[in-house]
């Protein structure tokens, strides 16, 4: 089976030469008839168009454009109709003119990116090198946020993280700027940033056309001899061998073996599973104190290679631990990818570092494709849902463990802040650690401030820490130490108080050291914030409660 991915598109043939991306005529009234198409095969075609989005939502988009057709230009028809396909929320139905050489769109040359503190050029041709490592505060008429605003209403997708990661570049596109309204003159774009404290704006200028070459992201822009943002340090190994989809290094000094996995694809000279099985050998023969798996750059590919590298890890218990194996990903781990990860944290006890992946959990693939047959371009259509183990499972992404984004900084001196993470425990005190040692003789006033600060800490952004006290407070429990799990469970409920988890895992303890009367005021709690909370509608029937 296969998951299509929006970055794998088939490459179209060139219909005849494209349009002069300049033209500032109205568009031919013909093009309703691609309008209308589009309304009417994408909810025939797709498997639930409307799974994110309302009927109602649809038709008035469709009716807004089909209103505003005599007065746009080409660049604005095209850009309204990747609005239109973009609505539904799904990364697989797509308009992509990275992919489709009939848009005859031009590039800036620059690449932008956006990192945790801000909207930066992370590369240019070298007539802009000094621009390189700027941050970007102005884009034509508006501010740097408010252009991806505008631009993510283009691309479409699932969840922020996906526009984090793909909007930027559509920045880059002049006709996407001027279709938008964002700039007076497409041709001579002003950009306001900051380089070394100090504000100005400059002006860049397209520097050609986006010339589709197969199934590479970058191949619409040949990048070679670019200037990079990194100008210290080595070369992570996330950006090592660039041209290759997936490759495998031991590092001796730390005994961690990482996996770069770029996509689930096949390699002519070292297909899958081959390359899989070379991994598990290396695993068995070499001193590995920790397995990563960066699946951070995998826009996905086929998920029938995924079997294999799951069976392998799930038949080496040793190494198949949340302190031995972990999974890198981010807002470009999509489609197949997003079935790994999936599949990894079912069958697998890994940790996952990063930040969230660009796909939901319940996603739409193997996308068939649409022509248009007035304005030439295709438009993708997903075909098939994919869908989680768990029927109940609506996340709009997978959320790592290890909170770990790339700051400006760790670009520039090729700081990898998730392998840090990983190497260095320090970096990553965890619950348990940290309240233990507290736990004898502390007041509840100290837990409460040591874990709002572990809390608050960014690397613990979408971890569980209420879920880890829980399980630290049962722990003691169980051991006898019921003060000492007491404190932990209404230290939860000091700081969860809105959790009728919290409250009812209370009640628990203190019915269980005989304080029915303190444990029945903390059930009636849980069922005041969850009135069907199950476990403490029981608890107080046992104890004589109706």
């Amino acid at each position: 089976m296969r998951a299509s991915l929006l970055l794998l598109s088939t490459l179209l043939l060139a219909r005849g030469a494209p349009a002069d991306p300049r033209e500032t005529r109205p568009v031919d009234a013909a093009w309703r008839e691609d309008i209308r198409l589009v309304a009417r095969e994408l909810p025939r075609m797709h498997p639930n168009l409307f799974y994110r989005m309302s009927r109602a939502s649809w038709d008035s988009a469709v009716s807004s454009l089909e209103q505003r057709l005599p007065k746009l230009t080409r660049n604005q028809a095209l850009v309204g109709m990747m609005q239109l396909v973009a609505l539904p929320n799904d990364g697989h139905t797509s308009i992509n003119p990275m992919f489709d050489p009939n848009f005859g769109w031009r590039y800036y040359p620059l690449q932008f990116e956006w990192l945790e503190d801000g909207l930066y050029i992370r590369a240019a041709a070298p007539a802009h090198g000094g621009l390189v490592g700027a941050r970007v505060l102005r884009i034509g008429r508006v501010s740097a946020e408010e252009a991806l605003v505008a631009v993510a209403r283009t691309l479409p997708h699932e969840n922020e993280w996906w526009i984090r990661a793909w909007a930027p570049w559509r920045l880059a596109i002049p006709e996407i700027l001027e279709g938008l309204g964002l700039v007076q003159d497409m041709d001579a774009l002003p950009l306001e940033v900051e380089r070394e404290g100090r504000r100005e704006t400059v002006v860049v200028h397209p520097a050609g056309r986006l010339e589709p070459k197969g199934h590479d992201p970058n191949g619409p822009i040949d990048r070679s001899g670019w200037v990079d943002m990194q100008r210290a340090g080595e070369t992570p190994l996330w950006r090592r061998q660039p041209g290759r989809p997936y490759w495998v290094e031991y590092l001796v000094e730390s005994r961690l073996l990482y996996v770069c996995y770029r996509g689930v694809v096949s390699m002519p000279d070292l297909p899958n599973q081959a390359f899989w099985r070379g991994v598990f050998a290396l695993a068995d023969s070499l001193p590995v104190d920790r397995l990563v798996l960066d699946l951070r750059e995998n826009g996905g590919g086929n998920s029938f290679y995924n079997r294999q590298m799951v069976r392998s890890i799930i038949a080496r218990p040793a190494l198949d631990s949340p302190d031995r194996l972990f999974v890198l990903i981010g807002g470009r781990t999509f489609s197949a990818a997003m079935n790994l990860v999936l599949d990894l944290e079912q069958w697998t006890n890994a940790t996952f570092v990063g930040t969230p992946t660009g796909n939901a959990t319940l996603f739409f693939g193997d996308h068939t494709q649409l022509l248009l047959p007035r304005s030439g371009i295709t438009v993708n259509v997903s075909s098939l849902p994919w869908y989680p183990s768990d029927p109940r499972d609506q996340r709009l992404f997978k959320a790592p463990a290890l909170y770990t984004p790339f700051t400006s900084r760790d670009y520039v001196t090729g700081h990898d802040p998730a392998l840090a993470a990983i190497l260095d425990p320090s970096l990553r005190p965890t619950v348990a650690d940290r309240l233990v040692s507290l736990l004898p003789g502390a007041d509840s006033s100290a837990l409460q401030a040591e874990l709002l600060r572990l809390r608050d800490l960014p690397i613990n952004r979408f971890k569980s820490l209420e879920a880890e006290v829980n399980t630290l407070g049962y722990g003691r429990l169980k051991e006898g130490k019921t003060a000492e799990a007491i404190a932990l469970f209404r230290l939860n409920t000091s700081v969860y108080g809105r959790s009728a988890n919290a409250w009812d895992s209370l009640g628990e303890a203190l019915a269980a050291t005989g304080q029915q009367n303190e444990a029945i005021v903390a059930y009636r709690q849980a069922l005041a914030i969850d009135p069907k909370l199950g476990s403490s509608l029981q608890a107080l029937e046992r104890l004589g409660q109706r």
